[in-house]
């Protein structure tokens, strides 16, 4: 993971400082992304268009296949933060295309080359974690891209003839000249803990690119963004057996940890109980198992005290047992959630905070500890191999009453009508249709089932005044009409509230000094699982039927078999930490420069904190959570 940066002026119009000394200043800026080495470049004509780009990385993160950091051809030049996986696959592709490029190259010079061979349809070909810029000096554009998942991130901003692009927000508020307004919008969205998230980040003047999409900036001064990634939007229509099905994915799953995993020596794996990581942890041993003794996988993982319902320590030890591994172990208890929050607050460039930033830090550390560099997490199981009960409004649009109340009868369904009829058949009703019949009944338009709304503690007439409510609606992306199975599916990967927990988390692992990888999001992967039919996600109540038969052999059977219920439930540990954080709350329920905005109603606040206090409820605290993170953003600049 690296610092990209660049600076355009447009028609030599550009009065302010050279752009080569404000990329100096963005990436002296991105010292927590890279601080070792540094490598630029710049146009030399400036009575036109005036550009420079920037790199700078940490020495760890200079294996030999990466110690390119600025790559030039011809006109066209390159700063890209990438790890590009299936190197082989897509040198066969360029060659096809007459492009022939050495073993060695780099990511960058990987993409230089796919961009020269198709140009902006280039990002399609491309798999792997990047986001990247490039000056195609006889065009005269600059070309942006990063991946569908969001683990390296792109910043853009423009202010008179000049725009920005940089790895943080931080790194564009490096130049004065940047706008510094705050968008009480985005700021309302952050503290409501909402979904959608605009592009707009919290200073106005600076938008983030969304993942999987590509950017294009003109000597003209127009730019256009669009998305260069999506999802299949269909189900698959094929009579493969779950257990081919399986035996595909254990191939696929194999493929995708061996191509994250480290050349050589140890990578770590964060470890839990459930599927997902063992899983990775699983497929990590095979690919060990024929390495000769040079790559290990390493797992590390968070213990919980007895009768926690975090607790999976006896099911970790399971998994590892047959493989002869021991997990570094880290004492949950032992990990605040509110070390500095205030001083945290005030470093972080946006509002948005995450819960288990230490948590995570310390999987991080404890890689560290096993003498990893690269460390593999399951993320991305949940949205390619679960699935909620949306399934049973797909059964019932498409007519088959028998296996829906099978469905419901083995999911536990009770209650009688009205559940059913919210659970099935409400969602497989038209808008038009579900808000007609709300109508009739007296009652509000129904949400969708994906919305989240704001606590009651927001005023109303401030969400009216700022759009909130309706630029959350606006922002969510368009799904797919074909299935409400699928469309759940695209919902957990393009809406925006997901590439910024990713980028936040590879954040976090490059502090502590380690690069983090998600084989189970590997686009390969992407594409096998989201057009499977249901069955394979769920039954009853079993879930992620097709990745637990993907295991089968490589996992103990008692780690696969079905559970009367959920383990690694971290709310406990969620509960009692943020009650620690009572002073806080207090101190805002005080001076609240939220409530001073308008945005707040603090006698409602206290008594949502009051509730939360006498009783177990992780969904207020989390709403709560999200309003003093960007409570004691807003504060440390008001």
């Amino acid at each position: 993971m690296s610092a990209i940066a660049a600076v355009l002026g447009l028609h030599g119009r550009d009065a302010t400082d050279a752009p080569t000394a404000v990329v100096q200043r963005m990436l002296a800026a991105s010292r927590a992304r890279g601080a070792d080495t540094n490598d630029g470049w710049s146009s030399a004509d400036a009575e036109r268009t005036r550009v420079a780009l920037g790199v700078c990385r940490h020495h760890w993160e200079l294996a030999a296949i990466e110690s390119r950091g600025i790559v030039q051809r011809a006109d066209t030049v390159i700063a890209a933060d990438a790890t590009l996986y299936y190197r082989d696959d897509l040198r066969r592709q360029l060659a096809q295309h007459g492009t022939e490029v050495a073993r060695c190259s780099s990511s960058a010079e990987l993409i230089l080359a796919a961009y020269e061979a198709w140009g902006d349809r280039c990002a399609e070909r491309l798999e792997g974690d990047f986001a990247f810029i490039i000056w195609d000096g006889r065009a005269r554009r600059l070309f942006a891209a990063r991946d569908f998942a969001g683990r390296r991130t792109l910043f853009h901003a423009r202010s008179g003839h000049r725009f920005w692009i940089a790895s943080s927000v931080d790194a564009i508020l490096a130049d004065p000249t940047v706008p510094r307004d705050i968008s009480l919008t985005t700021l309302t969205t952050v503290a409501a803990g909402l979904w959608q998230h605009s592009a707009e980040t919290a200073r106005r003047a600076i938008s983030e690119l969304p993942a999987g999409c590509s950017l294009v900036i003109t000597a003209e001064g127009t730019m256009e963004i669009s998305r260069h990634w999506r999802p299949a939007d269909r189900e698959v229509d094929n009579n493969e057996s779950l257990a081919d099905a399986s035996r595909h994915l254990q191939e696929l799953l194999v493929r995708a940890v061996d191509e994250r995993m480290s050349v050589e020596g140890p990578t770590a794996v964060s470890l839990s109980g459930g599927w997902d990581s063992p899983a990775v942890f699983g497929a990590g041993q095979l690919v060990a198992r024929h390495s000769s003794g040079r790559r290990s996988i390493r797992p590390v993982s968070i213990s919980y005290p007895p009768g926690d319902p975090g607790r999976e320590d006896e099911i970790i030890e399971s998994i590892v047992g047959p493989w002869g591994a021991t997990p570094e172990w880290i004492q949950v208890d032992d990990v605040p959630m509110f070390a500095d929050p205030e001083g945290d607050a005030a470093r972080r460039a946006e509002p948005f905070a995450h819960a288990y930033e230490e948590w995570n830090r310390e999987l991080s550390r404890g890689a560290r500890r096993v003498g990893a560099r690269v460390i593999l997490d399951g993320a991305g199981g949940d949205q390619l191999f679960q699935v909620s009960d949306i399934y049973l409004a797909d059964l019932f649009s498409r007519g088959r009453w028998v296996e829906l109340a099978r469905q419901w009868r083995v999911g536990g369904g009770a209650g009688g009508v009205r559940p059913f009829y919210h659970a099935a058949v409400r969602r497989a009703l038209p808008p038009w249709l579900s808000g007609a019949i709300a109508k009739a009944r007296g009652s509000g338009r129904p949400p969708h089932y994906l919305e989240r709304h704001p606590p009651f503690w927001f005023r109303r007439k401030f969400l009216d005044e700022h759009g909130v409510l309706e630029r959350e609606r606006a922002e969510r992306p368009a799904l797919p009409r074909s299935g409400h199975v699928i469309a759940e599916t695209h919902a957990f990967l393009l809406f925006p509230f997901y590439p910024r927990i990713m980028r936040m988390l590879q954040g976090f692992g490059v502090e502590e000094g380690v690069e983090l990888r998600s084989p189970l999001l590997d686009d390969r992967i992407v594409r096998f699982a989201v057009p499977r039919p249901w069955h394979e996600r769920a039954n009853g109540k079993e879930t992620k039927l097709v990745l637990r038969g993907a295991m089968r052999g490589v996992l103990p059977d008692s780690v696969l078999a079905p559970r009367p219920k959920r383990t690694g439930i971290t709310s406990a540990y969620f509960i009692r930490q943020l009650r620690g954080a009572r002073p806080y709350f207090e101190r805002m329920m005080e001076d609240s420069a939220l409530a001073s905005i308008g945005m707040i109603d603090l006698p409602r606040l206290r008594h949502a904190w009051e509730h939360f206090a006498r009783h177990d409820d992780d969904e207020l605290g989390g709403r709560l959570f999200f309003t003093l993170q960007a409570e004691l953003w807003f504060r440390a600049r008001s």
